[in-house]
């Protein structure tokens, strides 16, 4: 038993402990904090951008195709809450007006370009969401002012609007632009040089989109977008502006990992001495290049917008507080480089029939994107890009098909009267991929039904071939299976989704 006095001295050095303890307590709590708040913010921005997405989206822009006029009607308003400069910078081959919003008031500009060619319009769209974002008032109001403070930002947001209001790459003379840096021989090239050289930019961001079957290396991952810190001489060589991008480039991909890993490359890295992306490096800008590829499903690439969004926003944020200057180079030369191994339909392990003997192909399936002579509306045409062994490629969807047979598709023949009559679910599961027909009341490349249309008095070739359209059908056991009308798939045991997208043969 412990006397009163030493109780008294026991008691004394047990209040004592817990005092040192709670202390260290204290400051550990303390300290945990600190750490928790110099690493959050980064770590947090991009998330915070993508779960917030959808306040900021310019909801009047849905679709790719949209023409200088929709994006005045973004401008006007924009410009109506007065916290942009807006200028007309130049004009375009066809008189369109080429706009410039500003913002901030920092020391370091950057400058920013879209649309160059006409018909890659996918960061235009993020560009509008970035321009609301940075007008609003809300919980981002701190990292608003950090960038703005920091910043002096330049948009050119359609630098081709002759080419965006035909959907097509070019501009109005079907010249492409962006091998146009050296001679600066249209009116767009001088706009954008005439700005690098005024503003003087220590960063821009080249803004473009890729062709949507690029792999992100040796793998079944589409490479949905891209970077790229151009070259500026044949020898690839890395001085401190190239270094600079790859830096920023390093930043961007960490926080876009996050939601499509495995989906980022890099863009070929060869030397274009005509290219603005290139001669931008020369001239003594870190020019950051980003692709907008492909992600299944996302025909209208409003995901992919996403995306962009959040790249440039954190982009921008890393060159405002200097975080890339911390980046390391190697994690930019570890993305893998864009490969060309998809399909948009793979269809593996077919047999088909030849002399009455059968071979194995994998049959590759690319439906191109095109526009009609009008340029207001836009249909598909599927072709057969390759078959034979394509055990290196991969599809966008794919289907494996041992013991299946390909063969030809069938013509159902009618008046036009009866055109409007017919069942096209029936036609589909009874093997059909062609209707002929004696006449057309209508002038179109395409047609909004989802057989193909054949004139009267032409020849179709129905023997699927390379090369060729992608229309036939595929068999087992004597049973019809799928139907392959103009790329499209239709498994005929399911329920079946039509696409409006026949072809017309005339």
């Amino acid at each position: 038993m412990l006397d009163t006095h030493q109780a008294d001295i026991f008691t004394i050095i047990i209040s004592i402990l817990i005092k040192i303890l709670m202390k260290f307590l204290i400051t550990l709590i303390f300290l945990t904090t600190i750490i928790a708040e110099i690493h959050l913010p980064q770590e947090s921005l991009s998330q915070k951008l993508y779960n917030s997405y959808s306040e900021y989206k310019e909801n009047s822009i849905t679709n790719r195709r949209f023409k200088h006029s929709d994006m005045i009607q973004v401008i006007n308003t924009i410009n109506k809450k007065n916290q942009f400069k807006v200028d007309t910078v130049g004009k375009s081959l066809g008189n369109r007006d080429i706009f410039m919003l500003s913002i901030g008031k920092g020391t370091t500009n950057v400058l920013l370009w879209s649309q160059m060619h006409g018909d890659e319009s996918t960061a235009t769209m993020a560009l509008f969401d970035i321009f609301n974002f940075l007008t609003e008032s809300d919980e981002f109001d701190s990292f608003r002012k950090e960038l703005l403070k920091n910043l002096k930002i330049f948009f050119v947001p359609m630098l081709n609007p002759d080419g965006a209001e035909f959907f097509q790459r070019r501009n109005l003379l079907d010249i492409d632009l962006n091998r146009d840096a050296l001679r600066l021989e249209f009116p767009e090239s001088k706009v954008l040089k005439g700005l690098r050289n005024k503003l003087q930019p220590k960063f821009a961001f080249n803004l473009h989109d890729q062709n949507t079957l690029y792999t992100s290396g040796n793998s079944f991952h589409s490479a949905t977008i891209s970077f790229l810190a151009p070259a500026f001489n044949y020898k690839k060589e890395i001085n401190e502006v190239r270094a600079n991008t790859m830096k920023v480039i390093v930043n961007i991909y960490n926080e876009l990992k996050k939601y499509i890993p495995g989906h980022i490359a890099k863009y070929k890295d060869d030397f274009e001495p005509r290219a603005f992306g290139d001669n931008f490096i020369k001239w003594g800008t870190s020019s950051v290049l980003i692709e907008s590829g492909g992600w299944k499903n996302d025909e209208e690439k409003q995901f992919i917008r996403k995306l962009n969004y959040i790249a440039i926003l954190t982009g921008l944020n890393s060159i405002a507080n200097k975080s890339y200057k911390k980046a390391d180079i190697q994690d930019y030369h570890d993305i893998p480089f864009n490969d060309n191994l998809l399909f948009d339909l793979l269809l593996r392990n077919l047999k088909i029939k030849h002399n009455d003997d059968f071979y194995k192909v994998d049959v590759g399936i690319v439906r191109e994107e095109k526009i009609t002579k009008d340029h207001t509306q836009n249909f598909y045409s599927g072709t057969i890009e390759d078959w034979g062994d394509l055990s290196i490629f991969y599809g966008y969807d794919e289907i494996d098909l041992e013991g299946y047979e390909l063969r030809s598709s069938n013509i159902y023949n009618i008046n036009l009267e009866q055109l409007s009559t017919i069942n096209y679910f029936n036609l589909i599961k009874e093997g059909y991929g062609f209707i002929q027909i004696d006449s057309l009341h209508f002038q179109r490349e395409y047609s909004s039904i989802p057989l193909n249309i054949v004139m009267n008095g032409v020849n179709v070739n129905l023997e699927p071939k390379y090369g060729d359209f992608a229309n036939f059908t595929i068999w087992k056991d004597n049973k019809l299976r799928y139907n392959i009308i103009n790329g499209f798939i239709y498994d005929i045991r399911n329920d079946i989704d039509l696409k409006t997208n026949g072809l017309i043969f005339k």
